[in-house]
């Protein structure tokens, strides 16, 4: 389905809006906190209904802002896309002139909205939005003359929907945007972001796609945790660039790791947490054949494979360690 924005249009605050920001500000342990819960919640339903008139869905109740301890702790004004990812929305008050965007919510979103708001509070204006590929080093302030216009931004959710459709293997329940994986989802947002961040920005400024799968598995009676991670982006009309990344995570007081195919952590990441020596993870083409490999030693934190794919490709990704196996099959 094409999305089709015409022209900005101001967007009323309901009276539910403001019960649901009333609710929440109340149980904050500061007035200045609880300012900042009430317009973070105020822009969240304004941008579901704005979505919702464009038939878009959303998951207002999965994001991180609907969530009490969440929502206490962190700066959050987040509203889930089912399949997709997240939109961040930032409050911009009357007379100020830029978005600021909070470390917290610096990457795992799909891009972040400039919600204006009334004195009165009794509606809001979405100005525009800025791609998640573009902010590099936060806190960040954009002036709002640099947004990208709303047209942009459904040109961005068509692009994100075209890969969802395209790769089908990706568009499985097990396999999920990162940010609405439950096991990444439950972590500091501050605490372990950064190996994540680097991993989204490897290439700046580049459209990807990328989903993540949760696999467990047991190795000499130790329990392992991998995050199968899989980022694909189009070099070319004829080309697509897929990034398989391994990094080295464990949960406090186990053993536990994670793995990463463009693939990251699901535990608390620790600083001297290394991959299992000797686990491998190669590629291979359509008979089965192995086209690229590399294997952990014994002190690596993270491996990575990076290829380049034709469309209708086959291909599959073979992790190995001792006797574990675990093959995941894709198609461009």
């Amino acid at each position: 389905m094409n999305l089709i924005l015409s022209l900005t249009l101001p967007v009323p605050v309901s009276q539910d809006a403001h019960r649901f920001a009333r609710q929440f500000a109340l149980e904050q342990a500061t007035p200045e906190k609880g300012k900042q819960v009430y317009l973070n919640t105020l822009a969240v339903v304004a941008l579901r209904d704005y979505l919702r008139w464009l038939s878009i869905s959303t998951g207002i109740d999965q994001g991180d802002c609907w969530q009490p301890a969440k929502r206490a702790m962190f700066n959050v004004a987040d509203l889930v896309l089912p399949h997709l990812g997240k939109l961040e929305c930032i409050p911009i008050l009357p007379n100020q002139n830029y978005l600021e965007i909070p470390t917290e919510v610096a990457d795992q979103r799909l891009g972040y909205i400039a919600v204006q708001f009334s004195e009165e509070l009794k509606q809001v204006e979405l100005l525009g939005f800025v791609p998640a590929q573009e902010i590099s080093h936060p806190p960040e302030q954009i002036p709002l003359s640099k947004l990208h216009s709303l047209d942009d931004l459904i040109d961005h959710l068509n692009w994100h929907r075209k890969w969802a459709n395209l790769w089908q293997d990706l568009s499985q329940p097990e396999w999920q945007p990162l940010e609405l994986l439950p096991s990444l989802n439950t972590r500091s947002l501050k605490a372990t972001r950064q190996p994540m961040r680097n991993f989204l920005k490897l290439e700046s400024l580049e459209q990807s796609f990328i989903r993540g799968k949760v696999i467990e598995w047991e190795n000499n009676n130790t329990k392992l945790a991998f995050l199968l991670r899989v980022k694909v982006s189009e070099e070319s009309t004829e080309e697509v660039h897929v990034n398989i990344r391994l990094d080295s995570f464990r949960e406090e007081s186990t053993e536990e790791v994670d793995v990463k195919m463009g693939v990251n952590s699901r535990y608390s990441l620790g600083e001297n947490t290394y991959l299992p020596a000797g686990l491998e993870v190669s590629v291979l083409d359509e008979s089965g054949v192995v086209c690229m490999q590399n294997k952990a030693g014994e002190a690596d934190q993270w491996i990575e494979l990076e290829f380049g794919c034709q469309p209708q490709e086959k291909f599959s990704l073979q992790i190995l360690l001792n006797e574990n196996k675990i093959i995941e099959n894709f198609q461009v």
